[in-house]
């Protein structure tokens, strides 16, 4: 338990070399990563705002657990979902793939960890470094370069929003290659954000 908390104190001050699931997706670095680390003022308002928006919305008040979200889910009869920010880095940094007890129980050990020892704002950081944007790729700046040319802090809110509306299937999804249905998302995502913005829900990272 204190090497854990350790390893997780660390991430305070140092970034991540590699994460957990970098290790997997590539099969131990036999095949190469593209992963580089952006500091979060050259992250940019708009990346931030519209991850926050797409993937957690609470982010700023509930301590690793949406509870609210949880609830709905289990109501809903959803299988899947209610999986905060804080709940998918630790699954990434620290983890495996894949669904048990065994691993939802060490992903809330490691989502209290990062609660207790990391800001926020550094937890929202080192998410949006890590991140898996595309197969083998990591980071939403890469991914801002990779289908927009650009660093992210020059993204317009919608191309943010598309980059925020592939995560929770970089492998199938393209910014620039939306379903209709996510599509429709975008007009409603952008209110949110600026809802996001105006109120203490950005408090924590803006």
């Amino acid at each position: 338990m204190l090497l854990t908390f350790f390893s997780v104190f660390l991430l305070r001050f140092f970034n991540p070399p590699f994460t957990s699931f970098m290790i997997w997706e590539s099969k131990f670095f036999q095949k190469q990563i593209d992963y580089n680390w952006t500091p979060y003022p050259l992250l940019g308002e708009n990346i931030a705002l519209s991850v926050v928006a797409t993937e957690d919305s609470s982010f700023c008040n509930h301590i690793g657990i949406d509870i609210n979200e949880i609830y709905k889910v289990i109501s809903g009869g959803e299988k899947r979902g209610a999986s905060t920010i804080t709940q998918q880095l630790a699954k990434n940094l620290f983890l495996w793939s894949g669904r048990s007890w065994t691993r939802k129980f060490l992903e809330l050990y490691f989502t209290l960890l990062l609660e207790i020892s990391v800001p926020k704002r550094r937890i929202l950081e080192i998410y949006l470094n890590t991140v898996e944007t595309s197969f083998l790729t990591f980071g939403v700046n890469q991914a801002s370069e990779k289908y927009y040319r650009k660093p992210s802090n020059r993204l317009t809110k919608e191309q943010a929003i598309r980059i925020a509306l592939t995560l929770p299937n970089p492998k199938m999804r393209r910014p620039k290659k939306l379903n209709a249905p996510l599509l429709r998302r975008i007009a409603r995502l952008k209110k949110d954000m600026e809802i996001l913005k105006k109120d203490d829900r950005s408090s924590c990272f803006l």
